[in-house]
């Protein structure tokens, strides 16, 4: 009897497994994004080249992440956005979220 209601539970257990690797998945590919947004920032203040500017965010960020570099009126916006796709054999299928960050600096005189 307790085979049989093991067996009813393992796959909502299985699911509820998967969701919850899929929400510590986003939480972490989020917090990546607003780390790569914050560095890139920071880079892009002290004058550094854009392309710089730009492989100091894909190092810290999700993997295919998009970066977008804005300079208006001496002060620097990056943005940084990615797609968290499930893991396992089911992500693919599933529609991913996309996860952005936003940092802001004041360029720096000189």
């Amino acid at each position: 009897m307790v085979t049989a209601e093991i067996a009813a539970a393992f796959p909502a257990l299985v699911v509820a497994l998967l969701m919850a690797v899929w929400a510590v998945t986003i939480a972490a590919g989020h917090l990546r994004c607003t780390d790569a947004a914050r560095e890139a920032a920071r880079a892009a203040a002290r004058g550094e080249d854009l392309a710089v500017v730009r492989d100091v965010a894909a190092e810290a960020a999700p993997p295919g992440a998009e970066v977008a570099v804005d300079e208006i009126g001496g002060v620097v916006e990056v943005r940084v956005s990615a797609r968290m796709t499930m893991p396992g054999p089911l992500g693919d299928t599933l529609p991913a979220p996309t996860v952005s960050a936003r940092s802001v600096a004041l360029a720096e005189a000189g």
